[in-house]
């Protein structure tokens, strides 16, 4: 019997016509308030969850509202996540990518709920009450922009 003794793929060079540029922490914030709607990762009992959801920067933070029985309310105090908003462009082959690392927290204080749940862009793009206010407190932020050369 003769014994199959697998061959090595031939190597190939992937190359790309991307470049990447690292944004700074200024320019990730100002891109942060050109969009309403981003994605937040998190882990619960079911396991890796990806929900998008809107949010607004208020005063340089990050927040969204929920509903008392949703699975964003149930994370609680100090659950980590990974938020994330981006843009491309179809007309010009360019894009950009924000992502904030960070932890929940509920907004208790009634003069800062009244404060930041006024504000336009958390208005529900989902519909129903969405009374309660969590605060992305980030420990990270970054960026990047490509451009395709």
């Amino acid at each position: 019997m003769t014994e199959h003794v697998p061959t090595s793929p031939t190597p190939t060079t992937v190359t790309t016509n991307s470049h990447f540029t690292v944004l700074t922490e200024d320019e990730c914030l100002d891109l942060l308030t050109t969009t309403t709607v981003g994605r937040i990762a998190f882990v619960d009992d079911e396991g890796l969850q990806l929900l998008p959801l809107n949010f607004a920067v208020v005063d340089g933070e990050i927040y969204f509202r929920t509903d008392p029985s949703s699975v964003l309310h149930a994370l609680g105090e100090g659950c980590a996540v990974a938020f994330e908003i981006d843009h491309h462009s179809e007309v010009s082959p360019s894009g950009w990518n924000v992502t904030v690392k960070g932890s929940t927290k509920r907004v208790s204080d009634p003069d800062l709920r009244d404060h930041v749940i006024v504000t336009p862009a958390l208005r529900p793009w989902a519909g129903g009450p969405r009374g309660e206010v969590i605060h992305l407190s980030r420990s990270s932020l970054g960026g990047r922009r490509v451009r395709r050369t």
